[in-house]
């Protein structure tokens, strides 16, 4: 099984790939789809946290560079970017 294809293609693919493996008792070849689908999901997040944090920077920037345009729709945007990122939650994830 190429699992670096399957976990680049789809991660719920390449989840059923893993369970399918574990019913036919192939335990270490599930075992490289996990590392590789915990991988695949590593990169994910750094891009998306990437994402946001770029967000939040441009959001950022324009309310110093620009005050006499700061609106409440800034304010929320700012609040979305900060609470969709995991570093500037105070409290764990449920």
């Amino acid at each position: 099984m190429n699992w670096q294809s399957l976990s680049s293609d789809s991660h719920y693919k390449t989840a059923v790939a893993i369970r399918s493996e574990l019913e036919m008792g192939h335990v270490q070849e599930a075992a490289k789809g996990v590392e590789e689908l915990i991988e695949a999901l590593s990169r994910s997040e750094k891009r998306a946290l990437k994402s946001q944090l770029v967000r939040l920077m441009l959001h950022i920037i324009k309310w110093q560079s620009q005050p006499e345009r700061r609106s409440s729709s800034w304010v929320a945007s700012i609040k979305d970017a900060r609470d969709e990122m995991p570093i500037f939650r105070t409290k764990p994830p449920v």
